[in-house]
């Protein structure tokens, strides 16, 4: 994994194109290297490359465009609208990045940033992502900008852009494919020889959502058209209900962008990094909060497959008085370094992780263990999509295994475990994608499903029992599992009546709200409460004391995988991912995502030796590789 961050100069962020000073990027290039930054991300900001002006005639009809208020120059760029003297300027940045050995990432058309929209005077008013005439001049300012600069070596991956879902408002899922292969494509008929990534955030699974989607943005799109994927995962996102719920140092938050990471490539199908990460304001926590949150979230992403992890952003931007610094408290105090140039506590995190990685006995960390597919399904919302496969994940974690997340129209795959959270409504899988899902079990698969507000058909046949009547709740479930109490709330109650079905668990009164029936050679597990979702907005609910442990309903339903792995955790906020090179070998990563000092208390499996002896403890927010042989 390379560590790096974004960038705009330091003494003029959004406007250093018009502003330029190369002396300025010299000093900010050297400093981002001694700081051990590997992956630089830049902007060519839109109107700056491309200072396209419409000229308006009477009745203010449009006549023609104009460059910089003068004809379109004569030449290959200016026929294309670009910036001659703009383009010279970013070879001398990525010059400069080659003398660092510091490779770019390059977002081509720069037209959302930090809250602003920045668009060429020609375009203004225009939907960038829907007007004909923008996307023709989008097309051509690709299409120069990689031409011209395809042979810079410090250039490692293209771009559309930054976060250009929020360029312009669309409506169908088809528009947002056809921008996004028009200009991918753009990118690849110059250039065929470097990966071209997403550069989206906020996207949604939507593999059948031809005719409509809540967000037409979706996953599978990006996947389809781009090579690498990039969450955006920002901790207290306003976007994004489990980010708003807990600290930034609890397990919760260190597992956002190793969450949003697996979103992206398990459902798109392509490797994907953490683009983008930070803490937005100082009023959101402090230095070494910042730090240990970091720390904590590039260990997790590490161990679980990101290839890049970069900051937002490297810089200071709190002495700039231009908008959007000047209208947004989010955007000026983020950088590595502060406003003297000093390397605040997270960026000597990412050095020290850097020289972490460097020290390493190989390059590149195998892939990790995956003992369950985690089903997303139909009729969620946004928010309950991030909630039930974010909640899904931790519970998994700590119950002490991992999954992969599939979209139930992408079919169910193959795997010993399934596990669906909080089915809504009657559509939530087709009938052939149950009766899929069903006959893996029928085979010998384990499957575990809670409902929120959904149907279920066929029911009695396969989950042992009946509902005698359902009716809307007025207070929460109280139930007992293991010996502890739990409550949470449920939109409805079943009220069931158990034939074949072993009851786990029951409310006060005796109505059973946890089930388990075997089903053909396999069994399948009924929680008839919401249990991703409402942990998803519980404050604390995965790592105060206090709580109870909510993942034993996880571990009870993989009790079987857990008992295959190399290592086994006993503690729920030490976490381990399980890394194999071969049938005799194997690499762990274990992770202590808690703030303070946890002994590590592990178990091994009967047959496999630690290389060495394992230590007592971990320290807080950081991780420990351990080396493991087969005897």
């Amino acid at each position: 994994m390379k560590v790096g961050c974004n960038y705009w100069a330091s003494h003029a962020g959004v406007r250093m194109w018009s502003q330029w000073n190369e002396t300025v990027v010299r000093q900010d290039f050297e400093r981002m290297a001694e700081a051990g930054i590997q992956s630089v991300r830049v902007f060519p900001l839109w109107p700056d490359f491309q200072p396209l002006e419409l000229a308006a005639g009477c009745q203010n009809r449009p006549r023609l465009l104009q460059f910089r208020g003068g004809p379109l120059p004569d030449t290959p760029c200016g026929r294309d609208g670009v910036d001659e003297q703009m383009v010279q300027r970013f070879r001398t940045l990525a010059t400069i990045a080659a003398e660092h050995r510091l490779e770019l990432i390059v977002g081509l058309v720069t037209g959302w940033m930090s809250g602003q929209l920045f668009l060429p005077q020609a375009f203004a008013g225009l939907d960038p992502l829907r007007s004909p005439l923008s996307i023709k001049w989008q097309i051509r300012l690709v299409r120069c900008l990689v031409r011209e600069l395809r042979d810079l070596p410090a250039i490692a991956v293209w771009e559309p852009g930054n976060e250009s879902n929020c360029m312009g408002e669309i409506a169908t899922p088809q528009e947002a494919w056809n921008w996004t292969n028009a200009i991918t494509a753009a990118i690849r008929a110059e250039d065929a020889t470097r990966p071209v990534a997403s550069g989206m955030h906020g996207l949604m699974p939507g593999a059948d959502t031809e005719f409509g989607s809540e967000l037409p943005w979706t996953i599978e799109t990006q996947g389809e058209l781009c090579d690498l994927l990039t969450p955006h995962p920002y901790p207290h996102s306003m976007s994004k209900l489990p980010a708003r719920v807990d600290p930034h140092t609890s397990i919760r938050a260190a597992f956002q962008a190793t969450v949003e990471l697996r979103f992206y490539s398990d459902l798109g199908g392509k490797p994907a990094f953490v683009e983008e990460i930070g803490t937005f304001a100082p009023s959101y926590c402090n230095e070494q909060s910042k730090a240990e949150f970091l720390r904590n979230s590039m260990f997790n992403a590490w161990a679980h497959g990101s290839s890049r992890f970069l900051w937002w952003c490297a810089f200071e931007q709190s002495m700039l008085e231009h908008s959007p610094y000047s209208w947004s408290a989010w955007e000026r105090e983020l950088g590595l370094y502060d406003a003297r140039f000093r390397l605040r506590p997270v960026g000597e995190e990412m050095r020290k992780f850097r020289n972490f990685l460097d020290a390493l006995p190989f390059r590149e960390l195998p892939l990790f263990r995956r003992d369950a597919v985690c089903l997303l399904t139909r009729e969620q919302d946004f928010n309950a999509f991030m909630a039930n496969g974010w909640s899904s994940f931790l519970l998994a974690k700590q119950a002490g295994f991992d999954l992969e997340f599939r979209f139930v129209a992408d079919g169910v795959g193959r795997s010993s475990l399934y596990f669906v959270p909080g089915i809504r409504g009657g559509s939530w899988s087709f009938r052939e994608e149950f009766l899929a899902l069903l006959e893996e079990v029928r085979q010998g698969a384990t499957l575990f499903l809670t409902i929120d507000d959904g149907a279920l058909a066929p029911f009695e046949s396969v989950f042992g029992a009946s509902v005698r009547s359902r009716e809307m709740r007025s207070a929460p479930v109280r139930f007992r599992f293991g010996g502890e109490l739990f409550e949470l709330n449920a939109p409805f109650r079943l009220e069931l009546c158990p034939q074949e079905a072993e009851v786990l668990a029951c409310e006060e009164d005796g109505n059973p709200v946890f089930l388990r029936n075997a089903y053909g050679r396999g069994t399948v597990y009924l929680l008839t409460v919401p249990l991703e979702r409402e942990l998803a907005g519980r404050p604390g609910a995965f790592h105060r004391p206090e709580e109870p442990k909510w993942f034993r309903f996880y571990q009870t339903a993989a009790e079987r995988e857990i008992g295959e792995r190399i290592l086994q955790s006993c503690h729920p906020l030490i976490t381990l991912t399980e890394h194999r090179d071969t049938p005799e070998h194997a690499w762990i990563v274990a992770v202590n995502n808690h703030s303070e000092t946890l002994s590590c208390d592990l178990k091994s499996a009967a047959g496999w030796q630690p290389a060495a002896p394992l230590p007592d403890s971990i320290a807080p927010h950081t991780g420990i590789l351990l080396e493991y042989f087969h005897a």
